[in-house]
């Protein structure tokens, strides 16, 4: 019979697995297995389980929506690290950074907040400046550029962002990655089961014997996996 503990194999693992029978039952797809459901089944679960749970239930566009979010910040700050340094001088020029200072504090502090919250935050606060009486102190204290790259910072993070959101919703609406796995499973042991049955029969003893020498492969990677995992 042909036994094996899917369950202890990695996602990885599961994934190789499946790919590695379909290899073996396509060979038979015009003899034994022509049109089989059990094979159309395995096919179907297989692409759906290699597309979202080994490619990741995530779009993986989280480390660069940081990096962005990083810059974002980093460019607010430095915009008000500047205007904080005109108000040691005593001029119209302090005047015109306390004024800009008011409008950034009536916004709020973005420090720690949410994306969304920030995004709401960054979006009030651009429009505050490019009112008229404050792009013309924006001007005279020579920060034009550095609003224009705080609002950039803030537009190129919020289209990736938005992004990764409907990239995200879309792939978990194709089922979680627990209940693809079992899927994917129990599509296997059938499979494994109508081998078993057939194995008397001349015809199917050679596919039988090569899933034989397969899962005897993937028993031993499956030690090595809780060799390099302790506890896994």
């Amino acid at each position: 019979m042909l036994k094996i503990s899917l369950t202890k194999l990695s996602t990885k693992a599961l994934g190789d697995f499946a790919v590695r029978v379909l290899l073996l039952l396509k060979a038979l797809v015009e003899t034994i297995l022509k049109d089989h459901p059990l094979l159309a089944d395995l096919e179907e679960k297989n692409a759906i389980y290699q597309q979202v749970v080994v490619k990741k239930v995530y779009s993986g566009l989280g480390d660069d929506v940081e990096t962005l979010d990083l810059k974002r910040d980093n460019a607010y700050r430095g915009f008000r690290r500047l205007l904080k340094g005109f108000l040691r001088f005593g001029s119209s020029k302090s005047d015109d950074a306390r004024a800009l200072l008011e409008v950034l504090d009536e916004v709020g502090d973005m420090e720690g907040r949410k994306y969304a919250d920030q995004n709401t935050m960054m979006r009030k606060l651009a429009e505050k400046l490019s009112m008229e009486e404050n792009l013309a102190r924006i001007t005279r204290l020579g920060l034009t550029d550095e609003l224009a790259a705080m609002k950039t910072a803030q537009d190129n993070f919020e289209t990736l962002a938005g992004t990764q959101t409907g990239e995200n919703t879309q792939l978990r609406q194709s089922g979680s990655a627990t209940i693809l796995r079992k899927e994917l499973q129990e599509s296997l042991y059938n499979i494994l089961a109508l081998v078993s049955a057939m194995r008397n029969q001349a015809e199917w003893k050679g596919l039988y014997d090569q899933l034989q020498q397969l899962i005897k492969e993937f028993k031993t990677r499956s030690d090595e996996d809780k060799e390099e995992k302790p506890g896994a």
